[in-house]
């Protein structure tokens, strides 16, 4: 059983076009590094007695940094700049920011190594991104491309994440920043060795079997005005996903109401199995809802995110309140599992050819604006009422409003 399910697997892996599962392949790697330094990084500055405000403000530098390098990045993308050459550039930064981060004491430093990473997420996330369609070469739809890709992030991130659980176990947090680094490194090695590959592939401009349709359709005037409710429903979530790296282990250390303070061992465990859920669900997920027409898919999204919030929001009046913690990442989780790959996808599919790197870069550019807001005013919210009640009540009404939004994304 166990020799037919791996032949299977290695089926359905090997019908993707060679190029596109070295991208999943360095995607993979780039998530394991990232995902301990995104979310478990809070933890560390707060051991050396941080406010949330200045740990929200380094996330806060670093999106900084992200907003500029996505729009030069995507512009570039645009004049057929080779996005290979802009991932290996986006880790060399990585690996400089994490020896500043891992040697970090003081505020200076911490904003310093955080706008560096900044501007690595930057520069690497519009290239990665344009190089799915870019690499499916007429063989598959680029949803599906995008599933495999984001499933392979949440994997990931959860190995990641599991490997700074293990060191905040062992009181060594800061492994995370020499995982980066070796993944990094490891990524620039794969892409190096499969240059010949990227040397046919990256003059291609198809992006699947839509792409003839989308040449026609999409070079009206109006293109860019039909991706505003898009844009506003993502800067909404990618808010609530900077919220979710930054802010909710804060508010896990400090306790609400009458939930009591939880140890920086247990958030980190309780983020590990956040970041699990989201990679056992995210292919299944994305695969079952692939043919859905994307208000249904972004509907479905606000919907679960919604039950989440309201769990959390309720699990700050009860002692036992970590447990609904734990219920609440289940609707968040689904609800991540259908916004991660139908965001990338929705935008490509609305998006005239010659323009999508830049399209890409404004996409990923509302990760960087929510990051530039959100966890500064959320932790002065914190720090001001001593709870984070009102944050997830102002969220939750957030939410409502957004659901009619959704009829208007094609």
């Amino acid at each position: 059983m166990n020799l037919v399910s791996t032949s299977r697997f290695r089926n359905y892996w090997e019908k993707f076009p060679s190029p596109l599962r070295v991208i999943i392949k360095a995607r993979l790697w780039t998530a394991i590094g990232a995902g301990g330094v995104l979310y478990l990084s809070p933890l560390i500055f707060n051991g050396l007695g941080f406010t949330a405000e200045k740990i929200g403000s380094g996330i806060t530098a670093a999106a900084f940094a992200g907003i500029t390098s996505r729009l030069g990045t995507g512009y570039l993308l645009d004049k057929k700049y080779s996005y290979r050459k802009a991932i290996e550039i986006a880790c060399l930064i990585a690996i400089i920011s994490d020896i500043i981060l891992f040697y970090s004491q003081n505020y200076f430093s911490y904003i310093s190594g955080e706008f560096l990473l900044g501007a690595a997420a930057g520069i690497y996330w519009p290239s990665v991104e344009l190089a799915i369609p870019l690499n499916c070469n007429n063989q598959i739809n680029s949803s599906e491309g995008y599933t495999l890709a984001r499933s392979a992030d949440a994997i990931g991130v959860a190995l990641g994440v599991l490997i700074g659980t293990f060191g905040t176990h062992i009181q060594f947090t800061r492994i995370i920043y020499c995982i980066d680094i070796f993944c990094m490194l490891y990524v620039f090695h794969v892409l190096k060795k499969n240059l010949y590959i990227f040397k046919i592939n990256e003059c291609l401009i198809s992006s699947g079997k839509e792409d003839y349709k989308i040449s026609i359709s999409k070079e009206r005037n109006d293109w860019l005005f039909n991706l505003i409710p898009l844009l506003i429903i993502t800067l909404f979530i990618t808010g609530v996903m900077s919220l979710f790296q930054s802010i909710l282990p804060l508010d896990l250390v400090n306790g609400g109401l009458k939930r009591p303070p939880i140890i920086d061992s247990r958030v980190a465990t309780l983020i590990f199995i956040k970041v699990i859920l989201l990679s056992i669900f995210q292919w299944p997920v994305g695969y079952l809802i692939r043919n859905k027409a994307s208000s249904f898919k972004f509907r479905f999204c606000l919907i679960s995110l919604l039950t989440g919030f309201i769990i959390i929001t309720i699990s700050s009046y009860l002692s036992s309140g970590y447990i609904l913690i734990l219920i609440a990442l289940l609707p968040i989780t689904f609800g991540l599992c259908i916004f991660l790959p139908t965001g990338s996808d929705t935008v490509i599919k609305n998006s005239p050819i010659k323009y999508r790197g830049i399209v890409l870069a404004f996409y990923s550019q509302c990760f960087g604006i929510s990051a530039l807001t959100i966890p500064w005013v959320a932790g002065r919210l914190i720090d001001s009422y001593d709870s984070a009640i009102q944050l997830w009540i102002i969220i939750s009404i957030i939410s409502i409003l957004l659901i009619p939004i959704c009829r208007y994304i094609r």
